[in-house]
């Protein structure tokens, strides 16, 4: 298991990663998604969910 990258240039700022993030990990800043790897679960836990509800793919896993 991997971690969520956002590609920068598909995001369009609209939040609904930041929606569903649990642990409050994504905040957006000048219209783009920013993780904060501190407090994302990452490869620790399962948890897919900004890459499953981002409507732009622009996130997606990476080892």
């Amino acid at each position: 298991m991997g971690i969520p990258v956002v590609e920068q240039e598909r995001c369009t700022g609209c939040r609904e990663c930041s929606s569903v993030c649990e642990p409050n990990a994504i905040e957006i800043v000048n219209e783009k998604a920013i993780i904060d790897y501190n407090r994302c679960y990452g490869d620790t836990e399962i948890c897919r969910a900004c890459i499953e509800i981002c409507p732009q793919g622009a996130i997606f896993e990476m080892d």
